[in-house]
Formats: C-alpha cells, sequence, structure tokens
C-alpha cells in the first residue's frame, strides 16, 4: 500500500485493534455463554465456518496482552482523543480486557471457596504459565501476570511454573515464587489456574498432581485442558464460556 503518513500509521493501529476488539467481542461473548448454558467452543466454531469471520482470535481467555495489543490500542486512542473524536468501540473493548481479568479472579474465588466474592485469604494457588502466550519467553503485559496480581492483592499465596522461562530469572521479574518443577509449584494447594495455554500442560500426569494438591480444583482460563481426562484424574474443572 503506498499511502500518506497518516494512513500509514493508521493502518497497523487500526489492525490491531480490530484484533484486540475481536478478542474481547469472544471474551464477552463467553460470558454470555456461562448465562444462557451455552458452550463457547461450539459457537466459536460455528462462527469460524463464516469465512467472512475466519477461525482466528475466537479463543475466549484471561484477556489479551504481550508487546502489541495494549500498545497498540492505547495509541489508537490517543489519537482519537487529541483529534476530538471519541472512540466508544475502542474504549469498550480496553475496559473489557480489564474487567476480563477480574472474571478471572472471580472464577478463583467461586471455584475455592463456594462464592464469588469468597475470600482468597490463606489460601495457596498453583499459576500455570505466566507468558502473554504459549512458544514465547515474553512478560510484556501478560494477562497471566494481571490476573496474578489480582489474586495476590485479594490474599492469595502463589506459586508458578512455566516451562517458557527459567525459575531464576522469573522470580526476579515477577515478583513471584517460580520453580522450574510443576508438581513442586502444585503441593499443597487449593487450586491449579491455567493462565496461558501451554500444550506441555496436557501431558502432565494430572493423577499424580492430584496426589500432591490440598483441593483437586482447576481453573483453566484458557480452555486448554480436557475435562473428562481430569475428572478421571479426581479434579473438577472451571473453564471459560461454559455452563
Amino acid at each position: 500500500v503506498y499511502t500518506n503518513p497518516a494512513s500509514a500509521e493508521l493502518i497497523k493501529y487500526a489492525a490491531n485493534g480490530y484484533l484486540a476488539m475481536k478478542l474481547s467481542y469472544v471474551n464477552a461473548v463467553a460470558e454470555l455463554c456461562e448465562r444462557v448454558g451455552a458452550e463457547i467452543g461450539n459457537v466459536t466454531e460455528g462462527m469460524g465456518y463464516d469465512r467472512r469471520i475466519g477461525q482466528t482470535f475466537l479463543s475466549p481467555g484471561p484477556g489479551w496482552g504481550g508487546s502489541c495489543l495494549p500498545k497498540d490500542t492505547a495509541a489508537l486512542l490517543q489519537i482519537a482523543d487529541s483529534h476530538d473524536f471519541e472512540f466508544r468501540l475502542l474504549r469498550a473493548t480496553i475496559d473489557t480486557n480489564t474487567r476480563q481479568r477480574q472474571r478471572m479472579v472471580d472464577k478463583v474465588r467461586l471455584a475455592v471457596t463456594g462464592r464469588r466474592n469468597g475470600s482468597l485469604s490463606h489460601t495457596r494457588l498453583c499459576l500455570f504459565g505466566l507468558t502473554f502466550k504459549a512458544g514465547t519467553d515474553d512478560l510484556r503485559d501478560s494477562p497471566a501476570l494481571a490476573v496474578a496480581a489480582l489474586l495476590r492483592q485479594a490474599g492469595a499465596e502463589l506459586f508458578a511454573y512455566d516451562p517458557g522461562i527459567s525459575a531464576e530469572h522469573a522470580d526476579i521479574q515477577t515478583g513471584l515464587a517460580v520453580v522450574d518443577d510443576p508438581y513442586l509449584a502444585a503441593k499443597d494447594c487449593d487450586a491449579v489456574v491455567v493462565l496461558t495455554e501451554w500444550p506441555q500442560f496436557r501431558l502432565l500426569d494430572w493423577a499424580r498432581l492430584g496426589e500432591v494438591v490440598r483441593q483437586p480444583v482447576v481453573v483453566d482460563t484458557r480452555n486448554l485442558l480436557d475435562r473428562d481426562t481430569l475428572g478421571r484424574a479426581g479434579f473438577s474443572w472451571v473453564g471459560v464460556g461454559s455452563a
């Protein structure tokens, strides 16, 4: 595309703003699914068959992050504000993303205490995944870290494992107790919270994990794990967008 500087600047910002909006939309639909008894996996599969929509960026989760989407949506919003344009749709996209992180904390509260506003004080939680997505060691604007911060503010004691980063460096970068052994991270914990979609988590010995946790509860914010597999290992499973 050969264009002027203003258009060139907006191309990237508008593209990433649209992707962020798509993710926030899916997370909002996932919440609606929980209320009406629908399954988000079935809904997004059906949506994806429409070629106008496509099958990418349709996965619910703890919110979007990383080095691009937060920065570019903020930049696009700043451009709009500086030109006296109230970009309500983009602002709602960002607000929905912020709210999604708190929703994940509420899911943990409900799964552990039985109440959506239950206290997490003196609760030990195992966090599986800290990077903003699988396949990277990038922690910048990670939704996993945002959820972790909210859980810590709520009084929970946190232990984390991420196959993409070493515990030695992660401790310093995140301020969390990070270990290199998932079974050690889960020891005596009241719930395992999956925050990044690392496929390695599917390969763990969940029966063994069931023997070391205090409560066999999984809050799967990425809908990564198989509910039946966890059930056979004695775990209860809580996902996103499921009744």
